[in-house]
């Protein structure tokens, strides 16, 4: 890897984004590379949670502008099979069946919101800096955009940020539903840690096809949705992580399921 880190703590796997120089912005390296590490992170079983974060001072800047000049004058097609890339990098990382975790230190703009609109959990440095920024070089988060609109409680100040490209605070993003948790900079790595720990307590399997509900049921209707849901509780409750789990529970004992 080129422009990440992966840093293996237990069964917890840390991504650094790794180009400080420019504070982590994508380019097309960084995209394939993502996309990479998280297809693989469900492949793997030993991998029960994932951290993103940012190496230097910043977490993620967004999409690199020497990379987006150099390529202003490629044709239609060629920006097609760009954003068609770096919109498969936030799917990979939504669809992980596994908790992500998000620690967001100093500045998070335009694609990098996007990495947050993906993860399960968001804990930010409280001096972290957002910002969708798109509109002020005539770009926008389009790519971004549906994670964002299933995350952001505040639909009406999501507009704003998107159609002012003005960049806000750490505590406006909480109170907007972008970011769950605030804490000390100093503080944003163990926090992280010990909140991706925490989800280690769960069943994987079962934790996994949690995020499959949230993911499916809001895009169904009530009918197709009591049907969908029955099925899955049936399949959950003859498999085998409910059988241990159950039965552990009557032998009134603790189940490891690290």
């Amino acid at each position: 890897m080129k422009t990440i880190k992966i840093e293996n703590i237990g069964n917890i796997a840390k991504v650094w984004l790794a180009r400080p120089e420019v504070h982590n912005a994508f380019d097309k390296t960084m995209i394939q590379e993502l996309t990479e590490a998280f297809l693989g992170f469900a492949a793997h079983p030993s991998v029960r949670g994932v951290i993103i974060t940012g190496e230097g001072k910043s977490f993620c800047a967004g999409a690199d502008l020497n990379w987006l000049g150099a390529s202003r004058s490629e044709p239609y097609e060629a920006h097609l099979a760009d954003t068609l890339k770096l919109s498969s990098m936030f799917r990979s990382i939504y669809g992980l069946d596994k908790p992500v975790i998000a620690a967001v230190n100093g500045v998070a703009l335009g694609g990098g919101v996007g990495l947050l609109a993906v993860a399960d959990v968001v804990i930010a440095a409280q001096d972290a800096v957002l910002g969708l920024s798109e509109v002020k070089i005539g770009v926008v988060p389009a790519c971004i955009s549906p994670y964002l609109f299933m995350r952001c409680a505040n639909r009406a100040r999501l507009k704003e940020y998107f159609m002012s490209g003005e960049r806000f605070s750490a505590q406006d993003a909480k109170e907007a539903g972008l970011v769950d948790h605030l804490c000390g900079p100093a503080e944003l790595q163990e926090a992280a840690l010990a909140k991706a720990r925490s989800f280690g307590r769960a069943a994987p399997r079962a934790q996994g096809v949690c995020k499959q509900l949230f993911r499916d049921v809001p895009l169904m209707h009530l009918d197709e949705a009591e049907r969908y849901t029955a099925k899955v509780l049936a399949n959950i409750r003859t498999g085998d992580e409910a059988r241990r789990g159950i039965d552990a529970f009557f032998d009134k004992r603790k189940i490891d399921w690290e």
